[in-house]
C-alpha cells in the first residue's frame, strides 16, 4: 500500500470544492426558472443544510468506526451521482429534496476528508490544513469560472452539473489508495493525548474542560458559516441587481473564492507565526471591512473588490476550526470534524433564511450588513474561539500502514 500523500488528500478537497459551488454560481438561473422570491429561494436552499444536519452525526460515528478513507470514497460517489438533480428539479419542493440529498453527501465528504486531513497532520507531524482548505477553494474557484462560462455560452445547467459530478467521483476513486487509512484505530490505539496529560481529572472537571471549548467553537462555527455562506449564496444575485450581465455575475462568487484561495495558502505560515486567534481576528475584521465597502459604495466594481477582501478574511476560520476540534483531548478526528460540520450546517441553514427575509424587508444590499456584524463579533471574541491550547502540535500516531 502506498504511503499517504498530502497531494492525494488535496485532490479530494479540490473535488469537493467542485460540488455545491457549481450549482450556487448559477443560482440566478434556478431562481428565475422557478419564479422564486428571495425569501422562497432562501427557504429552498435550507434543503442542503437539512440533509447535511441529518447526515453529520451518523457520518462522524461512521468515520470513527471504519476510518475516513472508506467514507470519503463512498461520499464522493454519492455527491457525484446526485449533483445533477439540483439542475433538473421542476419546482421548489423538488429542488429542496434534491438539495437535501446533495447536502447529505457533501457533508459526509466534508467530515471524512477533514478527518483524513487531520490524521495526515498527525501522521506526518506537519501542518497542512490551511493548504487543504486552499485546495478546496481552488476547486470552488474553478467551479465559479466554469459556471460563468457555462451560463455565458448557454450550456444547460443539468449537463454542467452531471459533468462536474463525474469529475468529483472519478478523481477521488483514482487517488483513494494514497489517502490515510486506519486513522480512527491508530488514534485510539496510541492514547497519546491521555498519556501525556497524566491521570484523568475528576469527571465533572473533565466535562467542563472538554465541553466548554467545543461549545464555544461550535457557536463560532455557526457564525463562520454565515460569513462564508452569504457571499456564496447571494453574491451572483446582488451582482445582477447592480446591473451586470448573467455571465459576469458569477464572477462575483469567483472573486470571493479567489480571496479565499490566497488567504488559505498563506494561512499555515501566518498561523505558525502569529497564532490562530490573531489570524481569526485579522481575517474577520477584513471580512467586515470588505462587505461594508460594498454596501457603502453600491457599485458592482466596489462590491466585487469587497468580495475579494471578504474571501481573503474568511479563509482562515474553517481550517482553524477543524484543526482545533480534531485536537480537543478525548475527541477523535471524526467526532471533532462532525461537531464542526454539524454546527456549520446549522449556520448554512440559518443563513439563507435570514438573508432572504432581510433582503425582502430592506434589500439585499443592506442584508449583507448582517454578515459584517457577525464578522465584527467574531473578531472581538477571537481569543475565546481559538485558545492557545488549540494551536496545532505534532501528535505521534502509530504508522497507519501497520496492521
Amino acid at each position: 500500500m502506498p504511503a499517504p500523500r498530502a497531494s492525494a488528500v488535496a485532490i479530494v478537497f479540490v473535488a469537493n470544492g467542485l460540488g455545491g459551488p457549481s450549482f450556487l454560481a448559477r443560482l440566478p438561473e434556478r431562481q428565475s426558472a422557478l419564479g422564486l422570491s428571495d425569501a422562497a429561494l432562501g427557504l429552498t436552499l435550507v434543503g442542503m443544510a437539512v440533509g447535511a444536519m441529518v447526515a453529520s452525526p451518523v457520518v462522524g460515528r461512521l468515520v470513527s468506526r471504519v476510518g475516513s478513507r472508506r467514507v470519503v470514497v463512498v461520499a464522493a460517489a454519492g455527491l457525484g451521482a446526485s449533483l445533477w438533480t439540483a439542475g433538473a428539479a421542476p419546482n421548489a419542493p423538488g429542488l429542496f429534496a434534491a438539495l437535501a440529498v446533495v447536502g447529505a453527501t457533501d457533508a459526509a465528504m466534508d467530515i471524512s476528508m477533514n478527518a483524513n486531513g487531520a490524521a495526515f497532520e498527525d501522521h506526518s507531524g506537519r501542518s497542512v490544513m490551511h493548504g487543504l482548505h486552499g485546495a478546496w477553494s481552488l476547486g470552488a474557484l474553478a467551479a465559479g469560472g466554469i459556471a460563468a462560462a457555462g451560463a455565458a455560452t448557454g450550456v444547460p445547467l443539468t449537463v454542467h452539473l452531471a459533468l462536474a459530478g463525474g469529475v468529483i467521483a472519478g478523481s477521488v476513486l483514482l487517488t483513494r489508495s494514497a489517502l490515510v487509512s486506519g486513522d480512527a484505530v491508530a488514534r485510539v490505539a496510541t492514547g497519546s493525548d491521555r498519556a501525556a496529560d497524566g491521570p484523568a481529572p475528576p469527571a465533572a472537571d473533565s466535562g467542563r474542560r472538554l465541553v466548554r471549548p467545543i461549545v464555544i467553537l461550535a457557536a463560532a462555527t455557526v457564525g463562520g458559516a454565515v460569513i462564508e455562506g452569504a457571499p456564496s449564496d447571494w453574491s451572483a444575485i446582488q451582482m445582477e441587481r447592480l446591473g451586470v450581465a448573467a455571465g459576469v455575475s458569477a464572477l462575483g462568487y469567483a472573486g470571493f473564492m479567489a480571496g479565499m484561495v490566497a488567504g488559505r495558502f498563506a494561512g499555515d505560515r501566518l498561523t505558525d507565526r502569529f497564532g490562530g486567534a490573531a489570524v481569526l481576528r485579522g481575517g474577520t475584521s477584513l471580512v467586515a471591512m470588505g462587505l461594508l465597502v460594498g454596501i457603502a459604495v453600491n457599485h458592482p466594481a466596489a462590491f466585487a473588490v469587497g468580495l475579494v477582501l471578504a474571501g481573503l478574511g474568511a479563509a482562515g476560520f474553517f481550517p482553524l476550526a477543524f484543526s482545533a476540534a480534531a485536537r480537543t483531548p478525548g475527541v477523535s478526528p471524526g467526532s471533532g470534524a462532525a461537531t464542526v460540520s454539524l454546527a456549520a450546517r446549522l449556520g448554512f441553514m440559518l443563513e439563507p433564511v435570514l438573508m432572504g427575509a432581510l433582503a425582502d424587508l430592506v434589500g439585499l444590499r443592506w442584508a449583507f450588513g448582517l454578515v459584517a456584524g457577525v464578522a465584527l463579533l467574531m473578531a472581538a471574541t477571537a481569543y475565546r474561539i481559538i485558545p492557545a491550547a488549540c494551536r496545532p502540535v505534532a501528535v505521534r500516531l502509530a504508522d497507519v500502514r501497520e496492521p
